[in-house]
This record gives C-alpha cells, structure tokens and sequence, in this order.
C-alpha cells in the first residue's frame, strides 16, 4: 500500500512540475523586492499603502509564498506607478 501511494504521489509531482516552471520563485521575489525598494526611496507622497504591500510582500516571500509575495510586490510597485 505504501508503494501505491508513493507511486501515486510522484505521478502527481511529475504532473505538476510544469505548472510549476511558470510561477514565481525566490528570484523573481528578490527582484521585485530591489525593484521595489528602489520605487520606494524615489518616491514622494504618500507611500503608506505601497510600503504596506511591500511589507507584506516580504513576509510572504520569506514563508516561501513565492506568489503571494510576488503579487504583494507587483501592486507595490503599481501604487508607486511603476
């Protein structure tokens, strides 16, 4: 039984690799967290709600929540116009 469930498990793996090849990862979240970084401290206004995402963003990618942390980012840098 132990082997079906191991055989079934790297099937699903295997299925699952190339939707994983186009998400986010630990790169793209260092990238856009430079990028943000950046739009930050060229930024005048308010930047209360882009430090926020940016805030949140770098939570997530330190959890491993490549995505989330990505997405917190992108709208980071959307709210600065960027």
């Amino acid at each position: 039984m132990k082997s079906l469930i191991l055989a079934v498990s790297f099937v699903a793996l295997a299925a699952a690799a190339p939707a994983m090849a186009d998400t986010d990862n630990a790169t793209s979240c260092h990238t856009l967290a430079q990028q943000t970084r950046a739009a930050l401290s060229n930024a005048s206004g308010d930047v209360t709600e882009a430090k926020a995402e940016s805030s949140a963003g770098l939570q997530a990618c330190n959890f491993g929540l490549w995505q989330s942390g990505s997405a917190h980012y992108r709208k980071a840098l959307s709210l600065l116009g960027k």
